[in-house]
């Protein structure tokens, strides 16, 4: 019983202590502020109260007892959003054990990537040190893999990191092969485009099959007398994605698999982000004209086609960015979540305007998954997510020296290890 009390004692002076450091006040003084919105601010401080940017200005005076951080010679940016990623669901890929990112059966739109993440993850701490503040997780596998989670790269359980539990719904959308040895260079294998169009159809049919479903609720709420269909939770969770709600992620590669994923979201009215793209070059005055954005996959990769060029993967970046098309970078897994930035470094020294990735890693996200009133831009009232380093951060000499996330300045620790220490140390020591 001793040993319950004291087990007690300890959660209530925890969750005081957290509680405490979320009303923690803050005062960045003196830095150089990037809003990405608006124009770079020379000297700049950020007032930051329970979470939210509270001002911004020149000159502000820090309340009795916030905390003080000198930006003297640093920048501050917003926090940068990882568009696509599998944080905290796969910590070593080939090791089966440590992966969680799929569910058997090929429908599962009811599946949450939220579910499954594990928030020590190593990849998580490893990336925050480039700028990453949030990211989307995405499950995979099947037909309809799930919804994806906007979260917050900090915190001891999912519900303290969760931005969004479900931002996004995923469509394993049919791409034609890639070729691959002699065959990308004689171009021996042949375009499978007739059971690409076999497998839009399949997926079609079971959006219909949605539709019938919510169109019988609709008569039962209406005539009460009629028999309302078996509760289908996959079914269910397709309704935000009939009514353009929520936006549905489609993984698209060549140019004709672009213009049937076009075709495909224009018929059945779907709110639709097409990532990948990597062919997106050959057909971005489609992709403007649809008005539909595009996550930046992975980049590294190699082309698409033999005759693209060794370099199309990063020029197609620029063309798809000067054409007009609104972009976001993601890191396509957890292990190279770190390298993020540094595509976006590549795509400019491959020809897109410098200004234009930073919004490519900041803004434009917020924008694509409805979460711009939050994050994305230093302005006030968003939540205080951002980071102080000490040059370009798309240059890989800079170094994130100070970050806070949520209104909390996150421990910056070299590896995993020091940082589970550093916790360790800091936990409330009990009462006697």
């Amino acid at each position: 019983m001793r040993n319950r009390a004291l087990l007690c004692a300890t959660l209530v002076v925890a969750c005081a202590s957290i509680a405490a450091a979320g009303s923690d006040v803050i005062l960045i003084s003196n830095g150089n502020i990037v809003p990405v919105v608006g124009e770079p601010i020379e000297g700049g401080d950020i007032l930051i109260a329970d979470g939210k940017i509270e001002n911004i200005g020149v000159g502000l005076t820090a309340p009795e007892g916030a905390t003080l951080i000198d930006a003297t010679g640093l920048s501050v940016y917003p926090g940068f959003i990882d568009g696509f990623s599998s944080f905290g669901l796969e910590e070593i890929s080939s090791i089966g054990p440590t992966a969680d990112s799929r569910e058997i059966g090929k429908h599962n739109p009811d599946v949450r990537a939220a579910w499954a993440i594990n928030p020590d993850s190593v990849h998580i701490a490893v990336s925050r040190l480039n700028g990453t503040t949030s990211a989307i997780v995405a499950p995979s596998g099947g037909t309809f893999s799930g919804q994806a989670t906007l979260m917050r790269m900090a915190g001891w359980t999912f519900e303290e990191m969760a931005v969004e539990a479900s931002v996004a719904s995923l469509i394993n959308f049919p791409t034609t092969p890639k070729p691959t040895g002699e065959a990308a260079i004689t171009k021996q294998e042949k375009p499978k485009v007739d059971i690409a169009t076999k497998l839009v159809e399949r997926i079609t049919d079971y959006l219909d099959d949605a539709r019938r479903y919510w169109a019988i609720k609709a008569a039962v709420e209406e005539d009460p007398s009629l028999r309302p269909p078996p509760f289908n939770a996959k079914l269910e969770a397709l309704k935000p994605v009939l009514d353009g709600d929520q936006p549905v992620i489609l993984t698209v590669e060549k140019s004709k698999d672009i213009e049937l994923a076009l075709q495909f979201a224009a018929e059945q009215n779907l709110n639709v982000v097409l990532r990948g793209c990597a062919q997106g070059f050959a057909v971005a005055d489609k992709i403007k004209a649809a008005g539909v954005p595009v996550i930046v996959d992975n980049l590294y990769t190699g082309p698409s086609d033999y005759e693209d060029g060794y370099d199309a993967a990063w020029t197609n970046v620029a063309a798809m960015a000067e054409a007009g098309i609104p972009l976001c970078f993601s890191s396509g897994s957890a292990s190279t979540g770190k390298d993020m930035p540094y595509f976006a470094a590549r795509a400019v020294a491959f020809g897109m305007d410098r200004d234009e990735a930073i919004r490519a890693l900041t803004i434009n996200p917020a924008r694509f998954f409805g979460v711009s009133d939050r994050l994305g831009s230093l302005e006030v009232g968003k939540d205080a997510d951002l980071f102080l380093t000490t040059g370009d951060p798309l240059q890989i000499t800079s170094v994130v020296k100070v970050m806070v996330i949520d209104g909390k300045r996150v421990d910056l620790a070299d590896n995993w290890w020091d940082q589970q220490q550093r916790k360790w140390d800091s936990r409330p020591a009990p009462e006697n």
